[in-house]
């Protein structure tokens, strides 16, 4: 179990801006669709992003439940080393911004 006193707290949305210029990271898992939608996503947006894939990474998986504060799920996004949450999460900023 992960302390949540060590974990990222989520930030909200409405304090996070994704742009073009930001550094976002996906925590992903191979042939998983939410995964594959919030990269589609965040493409049609022309956000580039970089992923670290969890499918084989025992170690992978860890180090995103410590930063999430034990969540497992996927995807789990970070934007500018920020922890922003998960594809709901992303769906809603965008409708947010719509």
């Amino acid at each position: 179990m992960v302390c949540s006193l060590f974990a990222e707290k989520p930030e909200s949305i409405e304090k996070i801006n994704i742009t073009q210029e930001s550094k976002v990271l996906i925590y992903t898992n191979l042939f998983w669709a939410p995964c594959n939608e919030a990269k589609t996503l965040l493409q049609s947006r022309g956000i580039d992003y970089t992923t670290k894939l969890v499918t084989f990474s025992k170690k992978s998986v860890n180090e995103m439940a410590k930063r999430t504060g034990g969540k497992t799920s996927i995807p789990q996004i970070f934007v500018d080393d920020k922890y922003f949450g998960g594809l709901l999460e992303l769906k809603e900023y965008y409708k947010k911004k719509s």
